[in-house]
This record gives C-alpha cells, structure tokens and sequence, in this order.
C-alpha cells in the first residue's frame, strides 16, 4: 500500500529544503504552534505532538490562584523534573495538589499548554530528567503508569520550563461558588487587559474560526479555482476542483490534483521498505516496519528458517511470535535452555496496527488481536510482574508479518551454516515465486525490483537528475 500526500502551497519544506511549485495552488494544510490555536484534549496515555497545544490542569491554593490570575506563572525551582511549571492532563493528578494541603484551599486551573518540544522520561534515573531543558526541548512528559517510584500514583504529568507557554483559560474547580466566582472575575478582568494591546487575541475569525487580533482582522478571499469563500489563515482547505493527474507519481492524488508534474514528493511506504532502530521506550508508529529480535535453539532455528514461524499458543500477551527491539532480551531466550544452544535471530517486523499493554491485568492483554490490533507493545519498565526484567517486549499475531534477515548470534559451529541456511531460503524464495519475485535492488530508490519489471528512470524536467519513479522523497533543487 503507498500513501501519497500532495502538500499545496506555492513553496514547501521537504527534508529541510524549499521546493519551489510554478503555479497558485488552490490547497493547502498548515501546523500552527500559535498561542491563539485551540487547545486539544488528550487522554492521559496519548503520545502529545510537538508543537501541539493542549488542554491541561494545575492544582493550587487560593492565594497562590490569585497570584498568578495577575502576574502569571512562576518557575518551581526544583521538582522531580528540575525547573518548570508543573501540571497535567488529568485533573485528577490537579486535585491532589498543593500536597498536604486542606482540600477547601484548593483550586484547579485549566489551561491552554504550547507544549513545544516535547521529552518523555519514563523511567527513575532517566539521562534526561533534570537536563532536559538544556537539551533543546520545552515540556517533559511523564506517561501514566510508567513505573518510576517518585510518582506513586501513575498518574501523568508535565513540566512545562518556560511560564510563556502556559495560559489559564478557566477555574475548574474551587472551594465554594463564591471563591470561583471571584477568580474567574480575575481571570476575565487579566483577559480584558490582554486584548487591549493590538498583539493580543480577540474575536474569532468564523473561517478559520482563529482569534483575531485587534485592529487586524483576517485577510478573507474566494479560492481562485473552486471560488469558496476562505480566510487566508485557514489551516486546512482542500480544493474539491480536479486539475487532472499528477504525472510524476504513479498513483491519484488523494485530496488535489494539479495539472503540471511534480518535481519534489514524498511517499510513505507501508511494506517491508525502511526499517527503523527504535530506543526500547520509544513509541512505535502504526504500520512501521521495524529492526526486532528473536531467541530459540538451533534446532528451532533451522526450522523458522526453512518454514517461517509459528504462533505461540500461549503468553503473557496470548497467540502470537513473540520478539523484542533489545537484544540482550532475546539472548535470554529460550529460558532454562543452555546458553551454548541458544540463537538470536535478527528480523524485520511490519507491526501493522499496534496496542500498548503497560500494565498487569490490562483489559485488552489477552484480546488485542480480536479488537483490530496486529501486534502488542509492552513498553520498557512498565512495571508489570509479569516482565521482570522491564525489558521491552512485543507480541505479532501473524507470522507473516516477520522476516528473518540475519543471524545475530549463534554458537561458534552453527553460526556460519545457520547464515548459509539463510541465504540459501531467501535465494529459493526468490526463484520460485516466479516473475513476481524479487530481484536486484534498484540503485536510485534502493527498493526491490520485481523480476522481468524492472523500475522506470527517467529524468526530473525541475533539476535534471536521474530519478525513479518509486523514489520515496525527491528533493528538486530546480527553480522556475
């Protein structure tokens, strides 16, 4: 399956680089990281986005609530995550705070959070969880259930270093109704104060349905090709007119054509192109094809090699292959088996559609692959009893979603004819699926060729370079 995405502007950034279109386009998509943007609710287990802007909540007292209603937000100059703003998704991790304070001087903000670049630290001793504002990035992340001892409740968390980035927008909860209404008085009083510069945010645009700033209404005009009536600030519009094909993908456009080749693309690939070395706690991405690795015995081996692999028929994560990104998890496998019989086969996994199972009794531990799922992920130090080692783990329902590619480790006898066995299976596989096998790799795009279709070169009229026309990104450094 290929995914083609047309990026609609009159110049777009693809690998760091301009590429330069020679008409008007009449669509486009943009990723705002602007202050006026609405925020988003996030469960508290979803990956946030960089740059994304979302709703959040912060636990205080009434005193401190007043104080920042009118000078803002203050660093906390020390905490489990160093220096920052701390708060968090749930507002039931807010109503626990200040700690050790009675509950009828507490109250909740709501707030609009620009996150900027975010930082997970998923783990006690993290490399990261003091430093991470000297890294480059703005917000840490603490996911749920994440294990680490110095949050005992599970609960998420963030620390946001730069106040800036953090706006109240809301009084979700205080004492009694007379202490609320006083401080949301405050806060539209602070908001009323805001808008009276020409910077602020206003009114709200009905197009694009953005704050407005005062004194600069949006720019509104009709599309030049559909006509509809759009504001120029408009995150998203698709132009429903058909300018025809675009000739340089072999594919349709899924949302706009235009009539004029392309000299840059991207392509997203959903086989077994890229594969991707992942950090043990990284998140995997649906429909990655990712570098995994598994233990067995020789004997076990031979036979994965010469027949694929079967399903296990039972586990801590039910049917499946089980396998891990860390190879020092598979090393330890086959358990109770003589390290002298043990191999690590190294694979290429297509995860498919993939579900998060971090803790023990998780609902979904033993009936993800009957609920739309292709493999299940157990993140690394999830704390669950069942992984002892807090190594990560995962489980493929479908074998022929994995590919041996190598022979990571093997006892010295049987390594080299277990790399034999290998290369003899793929060339096999190779002769006898006939004219649909795969043949030599392509030396433009570095993708397989099938036997007796060889890809299509040709050259890109913007910049005059060699192409294939499979290349997944082409950067044209021409200018028209």
């Amino acid at each position: 399956m290929r995914k083609q995405h047309c990026t609609q502007a009159q110049g777009f950034f693809t690998a760091g680089k301009q590429v330069t279109m020679s008409i008007q386009f009449s669509g486009w998509e943009v990723v705002d990281d602007g202050a006026c943007f609405p925020g988003v609710m996030l469960a508290p287990a979803q990956k946030p986005q960089n740059k994304g802007v979302y709703t959040m909540f912060h636990g205080t007292s009434v005193s401190s609530a007043r104080a920042i209603l009118s000078g803002g937000f203050k660093q906390s100059s020390a905490g489990m995550l160093g220096k920052g703003v701390y708060m968090s998704r749930d507002v039931k991790k807010a109503a626990h705070y200040p700690l050790g304070s009675n509950p009828s001087d507490r109250v909740i903000f709501e707030l609009r959070v620009r996150v900027g670049r975010v930082k997970r630290i998923d783990q006690d001793n993290h490399p990261m969880q003091f430093t991470w504002s000297a890294q480059g990035y703005n917000t840490a992340w603490v996911p749920p259930n994440c294990g680490m001892k110095s949050v005992p409740s599970g609960l998420e968390e963030d620390c946001v270093f730069d106040p800036k980035r953090v706006k109240v927008v809301g009084i979700a909860k205080a004492p009694n109704p007379a202490i609320k209404k006083e401080l949301q008085q405050l806060l539209a009083k602070e908001s009323k104060k805001d808008t009276g510069g020409a910077g602020d945010c206003k009114d709200v645009c009905q197009l694009c349905k953005r704050k407005t700033q005062k004194g600069a209404p949006h720019i509104k005009q009709q599309c030049w090709k559909c006509g509809q009536n759009i504001c120029i600030l408009t995150s998203k519009h698709f132009c429903q007119t058909d300018f025809g094909s675009l000739l340089a993908s072999p594919g349709p456009c899924t949302e706009s054509r235009m009539s004029l080749q392309f000299f840059g693309w991207e392509v997203t690939y959903d086989d077994d192109s890229p594969r991707l070395e992942l950090g043990a706690s990284q998140d995997p991405t649906d429909r990655g094809v990712y570098t995994m690795y598994h233990g067995t015995t020789v004997a076990n081996a031979r036979l994965i090699i010469a027949s694929g692999f079967k399903q296990s028929t039972k586990g801590m994560l039910g049917m499946g292959v089980y396998v891990s990104r860390n190879r020092k998890k598979a090393e330890r496998y086959p358990l109770n088996v003589n390290p002298s019989d043990r191999v690590v086969l190294q694979l290429h996994v297509r995860v498919g559609r993939v579900k998060r199972i971090d803790k023990d009794n998780h609902p979904m531990q033993y009936t993800w692959s009957t609920q739309g799922y292709d493999t299940a992920w157990v993140p690394a130090n999830c704390g669950m009893v069942a992984v002892p080692s807090g190594l990560e783990e995962d489980c493929v329902f479908d074998p022929k979603r994995i590919k041996v590619v190598d022979i990571a480790k093997a006892p010295n006898a049987e390594l080299e004819p277990l790399k034999q066995l290998l290369a003899n299976s793929v060339r096999n596989a190779t002769v006898g699926a006939g004219g649909g096998a795969a043949a030599a790799d392509c030396s433009l795009c570095n993708r397989k060729q099938q036997q007796h279709s060889p890809h299509v070169r040709q050259t890109c009229w913007g910049c005059g370079q060699n192409i294939c026309t499979l290349m997944t990104k082409h950067v044209c450094s021409g200018r028209i």
